[in-house]
C-alpha cells in the first residue's frame, strides 16, 4: 500500500474551497473529501511487521492540537502537471507537527521517503499549458482567507491508483494526546538535547 499521513479539512472550510471553483479551461477540480493537507508521505509499507510498528507509533505520538486556516492561492508549475494550491497559516505548528512525526517514525524504525512535502491544500490539476484566464482568476482569488479550524487528528491515507488523478482514501484516524504532551522546548533545544526534530 502506498501511504502518507494527512490532516483533513473542517466540513466548514470544504465549502469555502467549493466557492473558488471558477469556470477556468482544462482544469481538473479536486473534490472537497479529496482535499487534504500533506503532512508526511510513509511509501510503501507491504508487512504487516511494518504496518502494526506504524500504528502503535501514531497510537502513542504526543502533540497539541491546534488552530490554522487556509489563505491565499497559488499556481505551482510541475514537470507533468501543474497544480492550484491554497497555503497555510500559521504554518509554525504544523511545521512542528511534521519534524515531530518524521523525528518519531525513524526512531521506530521506519524508512521514510526523504523528499520533503510542502503544508498547501491543492485544488485543481491542469496541464503545463494553463488556460489564458489563470492569471485573472488567481488575481480575484488572492486575498481568500477561510474560517480557522482546529487540528486535532492526523489521518492515515491510502494513495490508490485513478485515471481520473490521484484518488485517497482515510484508513484510520489518529486523535491528538494533549494530556501526555511534552512540554514546550524550542526548536533549537530540541535538536542539540533531545532530539525532537
Amino acid at each position: 500500500m502506498n501511504l502518507s499521513l494527512a490532516l483533513t479539512l473542517s466540513p466548514t472550510i470544504q465549502a469555502e474551497l467549493g466557492l473558488l471553483r471558477g469556470s477556468l479551461d482544462d482544469v481538473r477540480w479536486s473534490p472537497a473529501e479529496q482535499c487534504l493537507i500533506p503532512l508526511q508521505p510513509l511509501g510503501y509499507l507491504n508487512s504487516r511487521h511494518e504496518m502494526e510498528e506504524l500504528d502503535m507509533t501514531l497510537s502513542h505520538l504526543r502533540w497539541e492540537p491546534f488552530s490554522l486556516a487556509l489563505h491565499q492561492v497559488g499556481h505551482q508549475m510541475g514537470e507533468m502537471e501543474d497544480r492550484l494550491t491554497v497555503s497555510l497559516t500559521p504554518q509554525a505548528p504544523l511545521l512542528a507537527l511534521q519534524k515531530r512525526l518524521a523525528s518519531t517514525l525513524r526512531r521506530a524504525g521506519l524508512s521514510l521517503p526523504r523528499r520533503a512535502i510542502v503544508p498547501e491544500v491543492t485544488i485543481a490539476w491542469l496541464e503545463p499549458a494553463s488556460p489564458t484566464d489563470l492569471i485573472p482568476w488567481i488575481q480575484r482569488h488572492n486575498l481568500f482567507h477561510s474560517s480557522e479550524m482546529t487540528v486535532d487528528h492526523i489521518s492515515l491515507v491510502e494513495h490508490l491508483p485513478s485515471g481520473t488523478g490521484p484518488h485517497l482514501q482515510i484508513l484510520e484516524a489518529y486523535p491528538a494526546q494533549p494530556g501526555l504532551a511534552l512540554p514546550h522546548v524550542s526548536p533549537l533545544l530540541a535538536d542539540e538535547e533531545n532530539g525532537f526534530f
